[in-house]
């Protein structure tokens, strides 16, 4: 039996996690991160803020994302790492 693996992204809103999708019942999804966001960006009510994606919803959170006053910017980037050190007793 042949075998193929296929990746692939959806873009989904860094506020809630909603997939952005096609009328409500399609997931659009793209082969690379950068081009999903940009499809979601395209998508009317989608909104890109400094690399990340904010869906249509209008409530506190995702109105301040997408004026800029991201609570996505105070967040560490994805790909952050938390390092501590303890005094040897």
């Amino acid at each position: 039996m042949a075998i193929e693996q296929q990746v692939f992204y959806i873009a989904k809103c860094d506020i809630c996690g909603a997939h952005c999708d096609e009328a409500g019942d399609v997931w659009l999804w793209d082969t690379t991160r950068q081009l999903a966001v940009q499809q979601a960006a395209d998508t009317p009510g989608w909104t890109e803020v400094e690399g990340d994606i904010v869906c249509p919803v209008s409530d506190a959170k995702h109105d301040e994302a997408r004026e800029g006053d991201s609570p996505l910017l105070a967040a560490p980037p994805k790909d952050a790492v938390t390092v501590s050190f303890q005094e040897a007793s």
